[in-house]
């Protein structure tokens, strides 16, 4: 709504000064108009003036008069009608035609005595200033509402159904999209909804399908690693029993026996320290996250969080609110806090109970502080332990769909914002809360 009222101010703004401009370009044409009728009128009442010889004018052509003056000025500037009024006739009694569009001027004749005869009337059929200038003003307020009434159709039909799904490759670029588009029937945006609704399906089968393989590589490598173990527990333990000479009858070490027994201990060392690298690799994903810092108010993360679950939660019946208790100038990376409070609430919509999820949004000293509160099965004490860790599942997440890196991918992403993660269980209450801490200055 804010960009149309962007735009509509600058044309409301254009159709004001037009009108102002119409104003004065007509005023100044009437203006101008009359300014010459007057000099026309004066030059006629001056020619007749001065070829007065008695105290009547009938010996005077006022029409060839008129007439000589059709070359010397505009047409528009010569009267259409020229009369004389004797001083004994009232003017009441002279008809004027159509009036509705004249104007008439009346001057006063005198004979060379300066005696009273009569007057003579200018008639010009003419339109008025005001018709014209209320003729344009409406031809200029109907273009005006036609235009913003455009406007406003298009706004609702096309700019801000492309302004909402603008922001819709990028959240499905770096995998915060919850759900998909709603489906459309409009002929602008139709088939390109339904084309990205297929796009995140098939992403999201793909990142599946590669999270599977990524897990049963790591569970390979695990298996192999603790297959390992034993077998060189074992070679570790028969190089020291030969070493120490315990397979000879009379328990004592042969010393070449020895020395080779106790380069087998060796060589059993360094791989079992590289199954223990391997494993301790294994047991982690690496994540490489780029942070893009940059000052926002907290206000604007609340709007984007509560607009990308409502429709969800509603469709689920979960009672949702995001709570605001103060609104900072946060400076830090805006999508990257938005990913993590996605994985919490997707958190709380799966593994929850569906009674309710809370996010809550404030300052508190120099820090931020987010919580995702639920109600559902909640984890035991001991379990919590390990909830950030890699493709690790706990004892609710039995017939959930999941990978178990999750929690520790956002674990790491608030890391490198300079904050952490924590979960906290009430069991006697069924609720969970995860809060994200963040410092205002990452």
């Amino acid at each position: 709504m804010k960009r149309l009222i962007k735009l509509i101010i600058p044309i409301t703004l254009v159709f004001l000064v037009l009108l102002l401009v119409i104003y004065y370009i007509v005023d100044a044409h009437f203006k101008a108009e009359n300014g010459m009728r007057t000099v026309v009128m004066n030059r006629i009442t001056q020619d007749v003036q001065n070829e007065l010889t008695d105290s009547s004018v009938n010996n005077i052509a006022l029409e060839d008069i008129e007439e000589t003056l059709r070359g010397e000025y505009a047409s528009r500037a010569i009267p259409n009608d020229v009369t004389f009024i004797p001083v004994d006739k009232p003017l009441a009694e002279e008809s004027v035609n159509d009036t509705e569009y004249s104007s008439e001027y009346i001057e006063s004749l005198s004979d060379s005595d300066g005696k009273l005869i009569g007057f003579i009337k200018y008639s010009y059929k003419t339109q008025d200033e005001g018709f014209v200038l209320g003729m344009a003003e409406i031809i200029l307020i109907i273009s005006y509402f036609s235009i913003i009434v455009g406007l406003i159709v298009a706004y609702n039909k096309v700019l801000k159904p492309f302004n909402d799904l603008s922001e819709y490759p990028k959240k499905l670029a770096r995998g915060s999209v919850s759900e998909g588009l709603p489906e459309s029937k409009s002929r602008f945006f139709g088939e390109y909804i339904w084309g990205m609704n297929m796009l995140k399906d098939e992403m999201k089968h793909k990142d599946m399908n590669l999270s599977q393989m990524e897990r049963e590589k790591q569970t390979l490598i695990i298996s192999i690693a603790h297959g390992i173990k034993t077998p060189l527990s074992n070679i570790k333990l028969y190089a020291q029993a030969i070493e120490r000479g315990i397979y000879h009858n009379d328990k004592t070490p042969n010393s070449k026996d020895a020395e080779s027994a106790a380069k087998i201990e060796q060589n059993v060392e360094k791989v079992e320290a590289l199954v223990k690298e391997i494993m301790d690799k294994s047991a982690r994903v690496d994540v490489d996250y780029h942070t893009k810092v940059d000052a926002f108010y907290l206000e604007e993360l609340e709007k984007q969080v509560r607009k990308e679950y409502e429709g969800r939660t509603n469709l689920l019946h979960i009672p949702y609110q995001v709570v605001l208790e103060n609104n900072p100038l946060v400076n830090s990376d805006k999508d990257g806090i938005f990913t993590i409070i996605s994985q919490l609430v997707e958190n709380a919509i799966k593994y929850g109970s569906g009674q309710g999820i809370t996010v809550t949004m404030g300052r508190q000293d120099e820090e931020v502080i987010i919580s995702v509160k639920n109600k559902g099965t909640v984890l035991s004490e001991e379990e919590t332990a390990y909830v950030f860790k890699s493709f690790w599942r706990g004892s609710n997440a039995k017939d959930v769909e999941g990978q178990g890196i999750g929690l520790y991918v956002s674990k790491k992403m608030a890391e490198s914002l300079g904050g952490d993660l924590f979960m906290k269980s009430w069991e006697s209450e069924g609720i969970t809360e995860v809060t994200l801490i963040l410092p205002l200055e990452a």
